[in-house]
Parts: C-alpha cells; structure tokens; sequence
C-alpha cells in the first residue's frame, strides 16, 4: 500500500495581489527599517493618527435603536460640515466580485473639500441623506467601517497640509481592503488603529471544528490553529467581527461590555479629528 500523505489546510487569509497592492505591502515593510521607521513614526504615526473598525454584527444589539455601526457613522455624519463619496479604490484596483465598488470611502470634515474631483473621477460632494444611505447599503453588503483620522490618507488625497479637519470613514472587504497591509508594519504603525474598548471576540473550542473559514476573512493576521482549534490572538485582534460572521458552526462570538464604550470611542476619535 502507498504511504497516504496529510494534507494541511490553507490557512492563510484573502489577500489581494494586484500590482498595486504588492507596492503598498512593499511599501509599509518599509516602516520596520532604521531611519525609516522614524519617518514613518512621525508623519504617520499614533500622536498624529488614530481609527478603528466598527463591528458589524447583529448579535452585539442595538445603540440607541440602531445596529452598531450605523450608529457610530451617524453620529460623526450629522456632524460633517463637508461630505465626499467616492468609489472604493481598493476594490476597483481589485476588480472585487465579491462586494460593490461603489460602497468606497467617506471623506468627512471641511477640508473634504480641498480633495481634487479631478483627479478622482468617481468623487463627489454627497448629501448627509446619501451618506446615511451609503452607510445602510455598506452594512448589508458585509462590509466593516474603518473610521478616524489617518494622516497617510491626507497625504494620499493631497489634503495638506493636514489641519485635523479631514475624517477617513471607509468600507472594507476582506478581499481587497489596503488594510491588510497593516500586519507588515512596524508595531508602532500597527498602534494606529485599535480595537473598540469593551469588544471581546471568543472561540467557543466545543463547536470549533477547525475549518479554517475564518482564518480567510481575517485580515490582521489575527487567528492560530491550536491543537486543531481556532484561536485568536487578542493583542492583534481588532474586533471587526468577520469571523463570527464566517464561522459556519458559530463557533465564534462577538460581544461588548458595556455600551458607554461607544462615548469612549467617540471622544477619542474626536479628540484627533474634528468634522463640523
């Protein structure tokens, strides 16, 4: 009889692999070279930048009659003195199948308006009603709001010099989401973004069956395989919630404490960047 060979799982997370992506992963490996990394501590680190991702799963509840994200968006969107919708780059440069390109990002405060619509044809000035619209149909395609004040996107968009007037809210997939590259940064660039307070994400090890779904939606890098069972690794972990979402078995829960988090939140993210 043949020796019969152990086939191990992929476990390795969507990640996109366009040409533009591979120079943005090139790119933020940079942050970990000496001289560089100071660079990129300044510019673009934690003192001058913050974000998080807004869980999108309706097992968390509701925040003053709304599910979560829709609620934390809300509130920052009645606020914005200025509002730019625009296709998401990310996806378009991807050419996603898997979720809608014209869901992209929401430029939020008065300097939205010094962004160029020429240079980004799919940009335009948007209402406080479209923005709302745009948030309902981000939240039932799947796709989880990253939100806050990235000083990397005013570079990008030529929104300088930066003032503290200029709020990233965008929408990603799993698939294509320039956020992945995060996990080749240095561990300072990594601290941009954090995990709401009072989010916990667990792996119930009874129902875990080991498939691995979740390790492919997982875009910090976040999940280990421990004994056959999934894990995650809670200092990386951002709580965005796509693995709840994936696990077949709903193995995997996502929960908040204490919902006076999300006035936490609020103000830290308010304490960067000012949209009225």
């Amino acid at each position: 009889m043949g020796n019969k060979t152990k086939t191990s799982k992929d476990l390795r997370p969507i990640e996109a692999h366009t040409k533009l992506m591979k120079r943005y992963k090139k790119g933020i490996r940079l942050s970990k070279v000496p001289g560089i990394k100071y660079f990129f501590k300044r510019i673009f680190g934690p003192e001058t930048s913050t974000g998080s991702p807004i869980p999108i799963n309706v097992s968390l509840g509701t925040y003053e009659n709304q599910v979560l994200p829709l609620a934390v968006t809300e509130h920052f969107i009645k606020k914005a003195s200025y509002i730019v919708l625009m296709d998401c780059p990310c996806r378009t440069h991807s050419k996603c199948e898997n979720h809608d390109i014209s869901l992209g990002c929401t430029w939020l405060g008065k300097d939205a308006a010094r962004i160029d619509l020429e240079k980004h044809p799919s940009a335009r000035q948007g209402t406080v009603e479209e923005a709302l619209e745009r948030e309902r149909l981000a939240y039932e395609n799947g796709l989880v709001p990253h939100l806050g004040r990235l000083k990397a996107d005013s570079w990008r968009y030529d929104v300088l010099p930066d003032t503290g007037h200029f709020m990233s809210l965008c929408h990603c997939c799993p698939c294509c989401c320039i956020l992945f590259t995060m996990k080749y940064s240095t561990s300072v660039i990594k601290k941009i973004l954090k995990r709401m307070e009072g989010v916990t994400v667990e792996v119930n090890r009874d129902l875990c069956e080991g498939c691995g779904e979740c390790f492919k939606v997982c875009i910090y890098d976040s999940m280990k395989m421990v004994d056959g069972k999934a894990m995650i690794d809670l200092e990386t972990c951002l709580g965005c919630g796509r693995c709840e979402r994936k696990c077949p078995n709903h193995a995997i829960t996502i929960t908040i404490d204490d919902y006076s988090h999300i006035d936490e939140l609020f103000a830290r993210i308010e304490s960067y960047v000012d949209v009225t």
